[in-house]
């Protein structure tokens, strides 16, 4: 059942495995409800060597078993593949993989459904059931997070109460633990027990306490914030700073987006210890459970936000109900929905659209109130034009979208992501955002061209992302080095690559950089760690 331990259970195995050099390779994915075949073998990719550029899934899974096969030496490498939270079964042949596994291989997988296993040929013998903890294990475990001995007679008594209505899932355990971590008020116990016995679903009464026990509105804002995202899915605490930003969700009307996003990173921390979001294993990604996220969609009307997935009845939930927040993962979809009508929407983030090509024309004049647009993975999205009230507009993974002029008018835009686009030209237009804190160039697809007059007109420009794709480059002119010029005395945070064949900014003053990646004669790559400075010149020709 959801809240088991299966997802930590897999965790701790995949630690102790690389910890005591069990296999040569252990491949952990989170698969959820996910449908989407190309999502989960990306997320295959990047755990075997890097990403896939075969735009068909036939020829993705076979770049895959390739990839494999060239791992394993046939069978001489041992390699684990764990599939996290399978909630159907699937074929092994769309990841590269064959049934019976190739020599060398093990797979490990986790499923609410004990079919899920027959299906895929697990034998009845090698399915091991989870179930909830035994009284004796649920209330060491309870003790152990709350930190505080069981000597103390009359908080033993109520935590034992406590501990009953959890009914042995380590997941409420652990969140009512942590809620009074620390905490010997008697009062406060009482309290928690007191609601316990008022609700007929403890599970979720455990988490509005946990969530009331948040230290302050930020913190509420930004975990409601992260229930928005799909299953399963890392969610990128700079995704949460960008979208809150743009959604004005700070209490503190925190004037830089750098301090926006040691804010979140600070709430970030105290929700993880309130046990409402869980650390990823992905650099700068969190994860929220399941039932916690269900919580989150069910439970909070004043937000009014869903989280959905393109299926037979989108069109009438849309119809039906009336949203201030919509994420929506659209695989599959080739038209949106023509009577799409959300007139109170703030935030509208749509996912995984590699095939939607159409939108209705009067799209964005039924959503005057949008602050936030965010596109990831849209083959050809509908960029938005006029709209004043817009923030923040992330258009990351989006191939096709032509000439980006229009954006000069969004008079309001404070954050601009054109992250890992097609785009080969940042026309002048751009320069008229008067507004922008933030503009994300990263890893366009093309030799990415910068009109004059872009930099020079953005004075409020804070942060600067221009980390090349691998073999291209940023084109500088001589107005665009000037502009750089300009503004680099303002940026706080900066990522940028120079090369001696092209031209290069010069008397560039840092003066308040907190956060950098910067190379001069060689491209920095995807991994490159936070403050980074890489001279592959020569002292001279720095100097010069």
């Amino acid at each position: 059942m959801g809240g088991v331990g299966k997802s930590t259970m897999m965790e701790q195995m995949k630690r102790v495995a690389e910890d005591k050099k069990m296999f040569d390779l252990v491949v952990k994915v989170v698969i959820g409800k996910s449908k989407n075949k190309m999502m989960i073998q990306e997320a295959v990719a990047e755990n075997t060597g890097g990403s896939l550029t075969e735009n068909d899934e036939d020829n993705r899974a076979e770049r895959l078993r390739k990839r494999f096969e060239g791992i394993s030496e046939d069978g001489k490498k041992k390699i684990l593949v764990i599939l996290d939270d399978l909630w159907e079964d699937m074929d092994l042949k769309d990841i590269g993989l064959t049934n019976p596994l190739p020599k060398g291989f093990k797979l490990l997988l986790t499923s609410r459904d004990e079919r899920v296993g027959t299906k895929m040929g697990v034998e009845r013998s090698c399915i091991f059931k989870i179930d909830v903890l035994e009284e004796p294990e649920a209330k060491k475990l309870f003790w152990e997070i709350a930190g505080i001995s069981d000597s103390d007679h009359d908080l033993s008594r109520i935590g034992e109460e406590i501990v009953k209505k959890c009914g042995g899932l380590p997941l409420a355990i652990a969140t009512i633990a942590s809620t009074l971590r620390d905490n010997k008020y008697k009062e406060t116990w009482k309290d928690a027990l007191n609601r316990l016995h008022n609700k007929n679903d403890s599970l979720l009464n455990i988490f509005y306490i946990s969530y009331d026990n948040l230290k302050d509105n930020d913190e509420k804002a930004i975990f409601l914030l992260s229930g928005l995202f799909p299953d399963d899915h890392n969610i990128r605490i700079e995704d949460l700073t960008r979208y809150g930003w743009g959604l004005k969700l700070f209490i503190n009307n925190l004037n830089s987006v750098s301090t926006a996003r040691t804010r979140v990173n600070a709430c970030i921390k105290n929700i993880i210890y309130s046990n409402l979001l869980i650390e990823s294993n992905k650099t700068g990604c969190v994860n929220i459970h399941d039932l916690v996220r269900d919580f989150v969609l069910s439970k909070f009307s004043k937000v009014k936000q869903a989280s959905l997935v393109n299926n037979d009845n989108i069109s009438d939930q849309l119809r039906r109900d009336s949203y201030e927040r919509i994420l929506l993962k659209c695989g599959g979809m080739v038209e949106f929905p023509a009577d799409f009508n959300q007139p109170n929407l703030t935030l509208l983030s749509l996912m995984d659209g590699e095939k939607l090509a159409k939108f209705p024309e009067d799209f964005y004049t039924r959503m005057e109130k949008l602050q936030v647009v965010a596109y990831t993975g849209i083959h050809k999205p509908l960029l938005p034009r006029h709209l004043t009230s817009l923030r923040t507009l992330c258009l990351d993974l989006c191939k096709s979208l032509g000439d980006i002029s229009f954006l000069g008018d969004l008079i309001s835009l404070e954050i601009l992501s054109l992250a890992y686009c097609g785009i080969s030209n940042l026309p002048s237009a751009i320069g008229k955002l008067k507004n922008l804190k933030l503009l994300d160039l990263t890893e366009c697809a093309a030799d990415l061209c910068i009109d004059d007059g872009v930099f020079q007109s953005l004075n409020k420009l804070e942060e600067l992302y221009m980390r090349a794709r691998y073999g291209n480059r940023i084109k500088f002119t001589e107005d665009s080095c000037k502009g750089l010029k300009m503004v680099s005395s303002k940026l706080t945070a900066l990522e940028v690559e120079f090369f001696k064949s092209i031209l290069e900014p010069k008397n560039v003053s840092f003066k308040k950089l907190e956060r950098f990646r910067i190379s001069m004669g060689a491209q920095l790559g995807a991994f490159t760690s936070e403050n980074t400075l890489k001279l592959v010149a020569s002292k001279e020709e720095i100097l010069k």
